[in-house]
């Protein structure tokens, strides 16, 4: 396992790049964050459900950055020896709307993402933290994809706790591009899958192998499962409070 040296453009948590011994590279974003402690926690969990939910975005996982391959300048910027959150790189480049939705090959994927993004009340995404994938099919054709990416402020924030989700709103407004491709018809599906994940499928994804030392508590994790399960319920509640426009 090593290091790669440079950094990613943007990313105010500062990830780096690291080669693992699966012989993936992947983009990892340390905990604790600089966005709040529960960064981390909100992308691998936020990952994990949109894979459920059948969403376009990142997929995540535990990763573990042992103390011998971090250089000094990754240490200067917060890295550390343990447990992070990383994703698999992706050749692509930042989405940019008025440029890159005609030459996508998955829109019928966009009333998931903003089921998505609603449910979960992810903020930070108006303008941003969207990725045109570009990859390759089974045909070795190649293929540019639409992704959700950065889940950290999932509820919000990443700094939530069992007393703040209590008080959390049951409204989200969609980033504009996607409310303008999405409609009550073609959101019905995706609201359909939302509503069948089993509480249990739910539960595993917030509780199933997380690290003792991002510290989030048994009272947080209940009261995230509860705050998703009641959204789970009440989606069609929470995109039209945000969304008037939606129709």
């Amino acid at each position: 396992m090593w290091a790669y040296s440079g950094k990613p453009s943007g990313g105010a948590s500062n990830p780096r790049f690291y080669q693992f011994d699966d012989h993936v590279a992947r983009l990892v974003k340390w905990h604790p964050s600089a966005h709040g402690p529960k960064a981390c926690y909100n992308e691998l969990v936020a990952s994990r459900l949109a894979q459920s939910l059948g969403a376009p975005v990142l997929r995540g996982m535990v990763v573990y950055v042992p103390d011998d391959v971090i250089p000094p300048d990754h240490r200067a910027i917060g890295a550390r020896e343990g447990f992070h959150f990383g994703v698999t790189k992706m050749n692509g480049c930042d989405f940019v709307p008025t440029q890159h939705y005609s030459q996508i090959s998955n829109p019928g994927d966009l009333p998931a993402a903003a089921v998505h993004l609603a449910w979960l009340r992810i903020a930070d995404q108006a303008g941003h933290n969207q990725w045109l994938e570009e990859t390759v099919d089974i045909n070795q054709q190649g293929v540019k994809m639409f992704k959700l990416v950065d889940m950290g402020f999932m509820f919000t924030s990443p700094n939530w706790t069992a007393a703040t989700l209590a008080t959390l709103g049951l409204t989200y407004t969609l980033p504009a591009h996607i409310l303008d491709r999405v409609n009550k018809a073609n959101l019905g599906p995706a609201i359909a899958r939302l509503k069948a994940l089993p509480t249990s499928e739910i539960e595993a994804c917030f509780n199933n192998d997380v690290p003792d030392e991002w510290m989030i508590s048994t009272q947080d994790r209940q009261a995230a499962v509860r705050q998703a399960t009641d959204a789970q319920k009440k989606i069609e509640d929470i995109l039209a409070n945000g969304n008037p426009s939606l129709k």
